[in-house]
């Protein structure tokens, strides 16, 4: 019934914002959001064996945190802080289950209460300033490479890529916001956490795998300009656009998921644990 009761008390204080987290998860970019709680719980729930065990009273410093975490909300509402908002609701979150089950059960918990942080928004001008950079990158990289192709003239501007074919064809594309990568890489970022967060590897894998998330997926946005962009200069702008559009993305978002489960394979290959006997026996 406690428990019941603060979790109701933590809804009812945060209903606004979780109202506006499923807002911004019904957007492209940000649509693995939907996955974020439930994967939580499920990480809590394969470990509610070890959890039980564990289970003790529970600490005042969790009120403290509650605490801190409602004046923390507040201060952002009075100043107009838009992104301390949601992130508090990690606070409070941690706070309740510290107040009602004590410091090994926060420790086990830990990384699906952080995990939330993945679903939450940065603010508009944060998510500018890294969209843009990579808006930057993949029109460089994309201009290189579409000069190699037969009869073309790329040239790039900003993140704005003018082409002169030798048939007289002539145009220019810009690399969107949309088109920056951040929706595969945050999709990426969750997917190689929950992996390595489950796979019983030595740590130096776990953070390899965390970490290799981040160039797979800026290669396959890359490639996906460099695809769209191809059909434009070649006569083919139906391509580039609404539904084959969309398609490409998936297809290229499935192609940087086999890199990463080919990634795993290498990584299952270098590293072969041998049993303790067999040690011995070779020494």
């Amino acid at each position: 019934m406690k428990v019941l009761l603060l979790a109701g008390l933590v809804v009812w204080m945060y209903w606004d914002h979780i109202l506006r987290l499923v807002y911004y998860w019904m957007e492209p970019d940000w649509s693995h959001g939907f996955l974020i709680p439930p994967f939580g719980l499920y990480v809590v729930y394969m470990k509610r064996a070890e959890l039980f065990k564990v289970l003790g009273e529970g600490s005042l410093w969790g009120a403290v945190l509650m605490s801190a975490s409602t004046l923390v909300y507040a201060f952002a509402i009075i100043g107009q802080f838009g992104y301390p908002q949601p992130l508090s609701i990690i606070t409070m979150v941690a706070g309740v289950v510290l107040l009602m089950c004590g410091w090994r059960v926060l420790w086990l918990t830990l990384f699906p209460i952080c995990f939330l942080a993945l679903g939450m928004p940065p603010p508009e001008r944060m998510y500018r300033e890294i969209t843009h950079p990579l808006q930057q990158f993949a029109a460089t990289i994309s201009t290189v490479v579409l000069n190699m192709f037969p009869g073309a003239e790329v040239e790039r501007s900003g993140v704005n890529i003018s082409y002169w074919m030798s048939g007289g064809d002539q145009g220019m594309f810009a690399v969107a916001g949309a088109c920056s990568g951040m929706r595969s890489l945050m999709a990426f970022v969750a997917l190689g956490l929950m992996t390595a967060y489950f796979t019983p590897r030595p740590m130096w894998q776990r953070l390899a795998m965390a970490v290799s998330v981040v160039p797979v997926a800026l290669f396959c946005n890359v490639l996906r300009v460099i695809i769209t962009g191809a059909f434009q200069m070649y006569g083919h702008k139906d391509l580039a656009e609404g539904t084959p559009h969309a398609i490409l993305g998936m297809f290229t978002f499935a192609l940087g998921f086999t890199i990463y489960m080919g990634i795993l394979w290498v990584l299952d290959h270098v590293y072969v644990d041998r049993p303790t006997e067999e040690k011995g026996a070779s020494e």
